[in-house]
């Protein structure tokens, strides 16, 4: 662990570890207490309005924020996300109406994807291949404590001293981070390319290498796209599964969640020894089995085996994305030249938001349908989770062909 965390890499490591526990422990804070924040500022009608400038903002500044990397250096970048992300969160807490708050989510929402794209650029420019499992693992236990503490510290916060100190209260972490950060990185140097193209990372991901999944690199950003469609597009619905058919209370669901979050942390925590001891290819398949073993636990828990079962069944899935997330990111960026790292950085984010978006909204078709219809949940619920286990079915022969074995050394084609 020292050696992680020595020189200024270690400062570095150490700064995005704060930036990460940062948006972490607010996203689940502030998904917590958005009722309350609607409410107050008379803007129900815009809550998904305000949730989806977030969302959206994010994916934009994701896009470009690698090729700016690769051509202006992942300090200028990062100094950027840290200000947006400042300003956004300072403009929240002094929203007077549900507008300025999705305007200001917006700009927190393009500082928060230039943060997370230029953070995996300067991880895959400044550490070797051998480090990077290890700081992607820390990166998850990030989120440990925020999903034990996040909601019920929204609620207390929210019924206390009031919801606007909830974005307040993350600008000091948001200076460490920075503090920690840009110093080091001007200091170690990286190499940039003024040629870069902007659109690189587009480039890359919509290309025909991609579709044909030509090289493990293409590969790993269809089998991304499929293991985030396959995890969020089932996460989305496992607390309307547990409340809205089997009656557990919203504690007992928000528990199944958090079960999954604490999976999702432990089994990154051992990715980097299965990684080298299994390679690539196992350990995404075994993440592939376990969503379809955890999608398996909620239909059964729609056709009403005991409520228990839910526990373990989630705790499985986080377990599964755990195990795949970090290993898929890494085969994207392994063997990457030097100087495009971010936009291959920017492209593997992009592929796990479109499969996220996607498996969201293909998966809640069914119990959309079933709200209009007037029909019954319990079929629509069976169909949502029979949505999100095909797409870690399709995972499954990706992983088996396309990817890594276990000793296989091989480089990833050059895109």
């Amino acid at each position: 662990m020292r050696d992680l965390f020595a020189g200024r890499r270690g400062l570095v490591a150490a700064g995005l570890l704060v930036a990460e526990f940062a948006a972490a422990t607010q996203a689940l804070v502030i998904a917590t207490i958005m009722p309350r924040i609607a409410a107050d500022l008379r803007g129900v009608g815009l809550y998904g309005v305000t949730i989806g400038a977030l969302v959206v903002a994010s994916a934009f500044g994701m896009a470009f924020a690698g090729p700016l990397a690769d051509r202006f250096g992942t300090r200028r970048v990062l100094a950027s996300a840290f200000v947006c992300v400042a300003c956004g969160l300072l403009c929240s807490a002094l929203a007077r109406s549900m507008p300025q708050l999705a305007a200001a989510r917006a700009i927190e929402g393009v500082g928060g994807g230039l943060d997370y794209a230029a953070s995996f650029a300067a991880i895959a420019k400044h550490f070797e291949e051998g480090r990077r499992a290890r700081i992607f693992a820390w990166l998850s236990a990030m989120w440990v404590l925020p999903a034990l503490v996040g909601p019920s510290l929204g609620a207390a916060i929210a019924s206390t001293i009031g919801w606007r100190f909830a974005f307040a209260a993350f600008l000091p972490l948001i200076a460490l981070a920075a503090l920690l950060v840009l110093p080091s990185l001007g200091e170690l140097g990286e190499t940039v390319r003024e040629d870069a193209d902007s659109l690189a990372a587009l480039r890359l991901l919509v290309s025909r290498a991609t579709l044909a999944m030509r090289g493990e690199r293409h590969a790993a950003f269809v089998a991304f796209g499929l293991l985030q469609a396959a995890f969020f597009g089932a996460d989305a619905y496992v607390t309307l599964n547990l409340t809205a058919l089997r009656g557990a209370t919203l504690a007992l669901a928000g528990l199944c969640v958090t079960l999954g979050a604490l999976g999702w942390s432990a089994a990154s925590a051992l990715q980097p020894a299965l990684l080298e001891r299994f390679g690539t290819r196992v350990l995404v398949i075994a993440g592939a089995l376990c969503e379809l073993a955890a999608c398996a636990g909620m239909i059964a828990i729609a056709l009403r085996v005991p409520l228990a079962w839910a526990f373990p069944a989630w705790a499985i899935a986080g377990a599964g994305i755990g195990l795949a997330y970090p290993t898929l990111t890494l085969a994207a960026l392994a063997g990457a030249d030097p100087g495009s790292e971010g936009a291959i950085s920017s492209a593997t984010l992009l592929a796990g938001t479109i499969g996220m978006a996607l498996g969201v909204l293909l998966c809640g078709v069914p119990i959309a349908y079933a709200a209009h219809a007037h029909g019954m949940l319990e079929p629509a619920m069976i169909a949502t989770f029979t949505i999100a286990a095909a797409a870690a079915l399709v995972l499954l022969p990706v992983a088996a062909t396309r990817l890594r074995r276990a000793g296989d050394q091989r480089s990833t084609t050059a895109s």
